[in-house]
């Protein structure tokens, strides 16, 4: 099922124009008042010609800032299946959720596109895929440039509260989609902090970050590479800890990994070097959690 995003409709309804040869076929008593009616339907015509077709113009470029949708079910003739088809695919929801989380990372990393340079995406399909895989989602390329597959696990919609894990993981997915790493080789652990980051933004989060008296992740005083062979819990509570001390700080690394990686990076988007953080105590620098998707999805 392939998401479409178009107002073209027939310019002239078949009964507008039925009604127009009715009208011209019939006898008229008064010449002059029928020249003047006939004048004044046809401005009236094409004043709403024109604007159909600045409405679908309209709908058009609209369509054109967003990506296209593609919806699969490999598993249809499982119960994960058949729940998947009923209640994310016969109704869009899972269209829904896309378009939703994608919108909520979007707004997050490029809030200023005169600012911050948007990486293109065309094409996302989601997937649910034929059996169980080793992770809740598995992001790859697709066929041509900018696509992108998302193959969610059967195992998501066994869970007891499946709605919020099929929402938290598109949503891990998205993010992973709308970041500049394809091409830097930028460190796994840090993507996977950045995505627990946003998650936690979003009011997704495994673990609550924002604890009072937790203070700041600690790390050697000499480490530069804070977020290497670390879970991606440690590497998300510093990026909570720079984005407080730093405000855009998560935007910037972001814009760095547009390029090829260098740990310079995350200095560059922090200001100053990241070891002078690690180890700094301060109880109020995370921010508060807050639940943004859950509505409407």
């Amino acid at each position: 099922m392939e998401g479409q995003y178009s107002l073209l409709q027939p310019f002239l309804p078949s009964s507008a124009a039925a009604a127009a040869v009715s009208a011209t076929s019939s006898p008229s008593f008064h010449h002059k008042d029928s020249i003047f009616s006939s004048d004044k339907t046809v401005i009236i015509r094409l004043v709403f010609v024109f604007s159909v077709a600045a409405i679908a113009l309209w709908a058009n470029y609209e369509a054109s800032k967003t990506f296209r949708i593609t919806l699969l079910n490999d598993a249809m003739d499982s119960p994960a299946g058949r729940r998947f088809d009923l209640f994310y695919v016969s109704n869009d929801g899972a269209t829904r959720i896309l378009l939703n989380t994608s919108s909520f990372v979007e707004r997050f990393l490029y809030p200023d596109p005169h600012q911050y340079s948007k990486k293109h995406v065309s094409h996302v399909t989601l997937r649910l895929a034929s059996r169980n895989l080793t992770a809740a989602t598995i992001i790859s390329a697709g066929k041509k440039v900018n696509d992108y597959v998302i193959d969610l696990s059967p195992s998501l919609l066994e869970e007891e509260n499946y709605k919020e894990a099929i929402v938290s993981s598109v949503l891990r997915a998205m993010v992973r989609v709308w970041l500049w790493d394809a091409k830097s080789g930028a460190p796994v652990r840090l993507i996977d902090g950045v995505v627990e980051y946003v998650t936690d933004l979003a009011g997704f989060s495994r673990e609550e970050f924002s604890r009072a008296g937790e203070g700041s992740p600690e790390c050697g005083d000499d480490d530069d590479r804070w977020w290497e062979d670390k879970d991606p819990r440690h590497a998300a509570r510093f990026l909570h800890f720079c984005e407080a001390q730093k405000e855009g700080f998560i935007r910037r690394l972001n814009q760095g990994m547009r390029d090829t990686w260098h740990d310079r990076i995350v200095d560059n988007a922090l200001g100053i070097p990241g070891r002078k953080l690690c180890g700094h105590r301060n109880t109020s620098w995370a921010p508060q959690n807050n639940t943004v998707l859950v509505g409407g999805l």
